[in-house]
């Protein structure tokens, strides 16, 4: 019953196909499009279901798999799946996004069987020089497709994330450097073998294991901190001007300064 539904169906997407003048000259309708995909889904045997995929979920498989896809598949479907190629694009229908739900629905024996069969009007060919266990490797790695997408997207969030901590770093140590200049700490403090020799040389400040506490509390209060101190209290700074100028002081540790001074 199944297989007469299936060939009807067929014979159905063919009809429409062949009645709407399909072309590979122009972009194909939504109409065109959607009969294609869905012959994707029509055209997997009964008999292909009851395969069963002789590898596991395995890390080793995947990289395996992984490898079969770059050599094969992502000339079209691109390294990440998504078939955002010149090639995949330029099919009609363009290359699927295999991380889509269109395409992980299916299950692995349907996966092998488009993989070593094909399906007709849609530009996916028959991979038989892949073998067998090429192949059900090959579907492990499409299974895992969607993860590979998601670990990467969380890679570049994380990558975006420590760049702006640089630069949000960088920026604090610039504004310290300034304030070390606008207070007048290189009258009394040497830096870089520059300044005044009152007080201690800060060339290594950051080498000397203070804490930002420490640090930020030696500026408000000197002598609770350092007894017979002579520094004065920064008592004209805010604690977020502080903290840049502690950043400034913590990067310098002994390392030559060729930034503007």
């Amino acid at each position: 019953m199944r297989r007469t539904s299936q060939s009807r169906r067929l014979s159905l997407i063919a009809m429409a196909l062949l009645s709407s003048a399909c072309t590979a000259n122009r972009s194909p309708s939504k109409i065109e499009t959607a009969l294609a995909n869905m012959a994707k889904d029509v055209v997997i045997p009964i008999e292909a279901e009851t395969l069963k995929n002789p590898f596991p979920q395995s890390e080793q498989v995947i990289r395996q798999g992984q490898q079969i896809y770059l050599q094969s598949c992502a000339l079209c479907h691109g390294t990440d799946g998504h078939g955002r190629t010149e090639v995949g694009r330029g099919m009609y229908p363009p290359a699927m996004d295999l991380t889509s739900p269109h395409v992980q629905h299916w299950n692995d024996a349907e996966l092998f069987w488009i993989i070593r069969n094909g399906v007709r009007m849609t530009g996916m060919p028959s991979w038989k020089s892949i073998s067998d266990t090429d192949s059900w490797k090959l579907v492990r790695f499409i299974r895992d497709l969607p993860e590979l997408d998601a670990r990467a997207a969380t890679q570049a969030a994380e990558t975006e994330r420590q760049a702006k901590a640089k630069q949000s770093s960088e920026d604090l140590i610039e504004y310290g450097r300034t304030l070390y200049r606008q207070e007048g700490c290189f009258m009394c403090h040497q830096l870089n073998g520059e300044g005044g020799k009152v007080g201690p040389d800060l060339t290594v400040e950051g080498a000397r294991g203070r804490t930002e506490g420490w640090l930020i509390g030696h500026f408000k209060d000197p002598t609770a901190y350092t007894p017979g101190s002579i520094m004065p209290a920064f008592k004209n700074l805010t604690d977020e001007q502080l903290k840049t100028l502690t950043a400034f002081l913590q990067s310098r540790k002994g390392q030559k300064d060729h930034e503007q001074k």
